[in-house]
């Protein structure tokens, strides 16, 4: 199997795949108008509250609907036309956002908390879908480079979309930034209806088992509400350990996000003093310059093929933990800027190589369940950092000495991840799970 990396491999997977080039055109869309949104969010709740834990609110709320819509959004995804969920999703959000231009007043800030926790809940749902659905739009050897190309636009409309929603707060205000976030839905919702249906595959032995089990009789709550499924994917994460592994490994991930997710808005408005969101927009173009970078430079120095992933992973924990201490030490803005997009090429590094040895691994007819499974576990972890940073926060300690700390908890899963290689090692090696 070819699993070479070069940027000609890169262009030809946009050219060759219709049906990918249209979800990607549709992410491209809707993700430049979600950093538009979190710029102004942020800064908007920054200046209504004088609250750092405003902004851990804000994601908790981000987080914690996530979690609890997960194992629901992974049965439907594997149930249900998953195009249809993605198409559904956009247009409520669109509805959602437009509600953000309600927010005036500090009494109002609920609106805002309200519109985030019901923005997540729906996304909830688009995630595993669309997970689920991008191993069928491209092959089995392009799919790292899907999933790099994938992830690669979610770091460039991270750079550009922040630093453009930082410069359109001061040119012409937040209400213009939740507009075009609202107007990405509706445009990201026109390519996706020009996708296939992307109903699960029953193809392999163990998708046809899984898949005859689901038939058998049972009550019809369970059958109703996919309890059933549900089960079944427990089952199944629960007997793979490498899968086990990875899940384990990206969850973890959110115990180092959470906490700096909060602390860079305070850093950017009040440690660094640049206010109106620009320093917001700074710091998180940064995270996108570094997210951009990083799989393309592991994937060029260490390869895509399983080796070479799992290697990227543990260099990617050793980077969260080093660079995160450097931000912390940073005397200036710029300084922090260099450690974070270092810090975030691990993070990205950390993401992309973890989803291909996940899809590689998934049968087709479970795929939703163990997306869904994946982002319930990272939301959790990210929301405990969140809320916990946000609360120390507010009780007077220091944000740089909790920026490093958030680095150095990337040591802890840094462990556990070189003590799981005997996992693929022995499977590698033709032993069973």
């Amino acid at each position: 199997m070819d699993r070479s990396f070069s940027l000609a491999r890169l262009s030809s997977v946009l050219r060759t795949n219709r049906d990918f080039r249209r979800l990607y055109a549709a992410n491209a869309v809707s993700q430049m108008g979600d950093w538009f949104n979190v710029v102004a969010l942020f800064s908007l709740l920054l200046e209504l509250t004088g609250q750092g834990g405003a902004v851990a609110i804000a994601l908790l709320a981000r987080s914690l609907p996530a979690f609890l819509a997960g194992p629901a959004a992974g049965v439907l995804a594997d149930r249900v036309s998953r195009r249809a969920i993605m198409l559904l999703s956009d247009v409520l959000r669109a509805g959602l956002v437009l509600c953000l231009l309600f927010v005036r007043r500090p009494d109002q800030a609920w609106i805002a908390y309200a519109v985030v926790t019901a923005h997540s809940f729906v996304s909830a749902f688009f995630d595993p879908a669309q997970q689920a659905m991008l191993p069928n739009l491209v092959t089995e050897e392009d799919y790292p480079l899907a999933a790099t190309l994938e992830n690669s636009l979610w770091a460039a409309t991270l750079a550009v979309g922040s630093g453009l929603g930082g410069v359109a707060l001061l040119l012409v205000g937040r209400d213009a930034a939740f507009v075009c976030d609202a107007a990405s839905f509706i445009g990201s919702a026109a390519l996706i209806a020009r996708l296939p249906a992307g109903h699960a595959k029953r193809a392999d032995r163990d998708a046809l088992e899984m898949a005859q089990e689901a038939r058998e009789p049972g009550s019809r709550f369970e059958n109703l509400f996919g309890v059933r499924e549900l089960r079944q994917g427990i089952r199944y994460v629960a007997s793979h350990r490498q899968v086990r592994a990875l899940l384990a490994v990206k969850a973890s991930f959110g115990l180092t996000l959470g906490g700096v997710l909060v602390l860079l808005a305070y850093f950017g408005e009040k440690v660094f003093h640049h206010e109106n969101g620009a320093g917001i927009a700074i710091l998180y173009a940064a995270r996108g310059v570094g997210s951009f970078a990083g799989p393309f430079a592991a994937f060029r120095l260490a390869g895509t093929d399983d080796r070479g992933l799992r290697r990227g992973i543990g260099g990617a924990f050793a980077l969260l933990a080093i660079c995160y201490v450097c931000f912390a030490l940073s005397p200036a803005i710029g300084y922090a800027a260099v450690a974070l997009a270092v810090a975030n090429a691990g993070g990205s590094i950390l993401w992309t190589s973890g989803s291909t040895l996940l899809q590689r691994l998934l049968p087709d007819a479970v795929r939703g369940r163990v997306a869904a499974a994946e982002m319930c576990g990272f939301m959790l972890t990210l929301a405990a950092s969140t809320l916990s940073t946000g609360l120390l926060l507010d009780r007077g300690v220091a944000p740089r000495a909790l920026m490093a700390a958030c680095g150095l908890v990337a040591l802890l899963p840094l462990a556990y991840w070189a003590s799981a290689q005997r996992a693929f090692e022995v499977t590698a090696q033709g032993g069973a799970e």
